[in-house]
């Protein structure tokens, strides 16, 4: 039994789906539907929110936190596909499919997500034709941002791979609030690139001490960034 919220949780829904891109169109009849079906939910960091196979019942809303997107292997590596963040919704695909997850989520920081359950969402694309149309582009978008991950991994080298992902979570930083480092653990990066931690952790030792970054305690702060385009640049197989 779903438990009836109060006017200020029912506001707090309304204020965290309204920042979400995807659903800008959406009437306010709609998204009051959604706000009253919602359900606030909080992790810790490396909490799943759900595993790679099982079955896809919600759809979820970044209200605060860092989420990864990961694809498992059967040997037990991890690769990260993408990662949300404040005001984006995922799961939402599986949801339309019907079918079980095909990658899993993890909180990488502590995270408040607001749940929308599967009922509730495809009462939604019934009643609002427009929200399909977004929902297409913004697939097709992450389809593009996904073949450019793949093409780094197929045509860049192992070094290129990892300047390549520091310097899109620093410029993520930098658009955002700027706390002048990226925060990113040997065990993430290497999760991201499709390397061994040990691997990461030599890269990153080199370039430390070659004054291009600085690191410690899963931060990491670049220092000279053109030297990492220019690893990139050079690196084309």
């Amino acid at each position: 039994m779903t438990a009836t919220l109060d006017h200020g949780q029912e506001l707090t829904h309304l204020h965290y789906l309204s920042c979400v891109p995807l659903l800008q169109e959406v009437s306010q009849t709609g998204l009051l539907t959604l706000a009253r079906a919602g359900r606030w939910r909080e992790f810790s960091r490396g909490d799943f929110l759900f595993l790679q196979g099982d079955p896809a019942q919600s759809a979820f809303v970044v209200c605060t936190g860092w989420i990864d997107i990961v694809l498992n292997s059967a040997d037990g590596r991890e690769l990260t596909i993408t990662q949300m963040r404040d005001g984006d919704l995922f799961g939402e695909n599986a949801l339309i499919n019907h079918l079980p997850r095909s990658t899993s989520a993890v909180a990488r920081a502590p995270s408040a997500m607001l749940e929308i359950p599967r009922p509730a969402f495809m009462a939604l694309l019934d009643e609002e034709p427009r929200l399909v149309r977004r929902m297409l582009g913004i697939a097709v978008a992450r389809l593009a941002a996904s073949n450019n991950r793949e093409s780094a991994l197929a045509f860049l080298n192992a070094p290129a791979r990892v300047a390549r992902i520091l310097r899109e979570m620093d410029e993520v930083d930098r658009q955002t609030a700027d706390r002048g480092y990226v925060t990113l653990s040997q065990e993430e990066l290497a999760q991201r690139t499709g390397l061994t931690r040990q691997t990461v952790a030599r890269f990153l030792g080199d370039w430390r001490r070659a004054g291009w970054l600085l690191t410690g305690r899963g931060r990491i702060m670049l220092l000279k960034r053109a030297e990492l385009l220019h690893i990139e640049e050079q690196s084309i197989l």
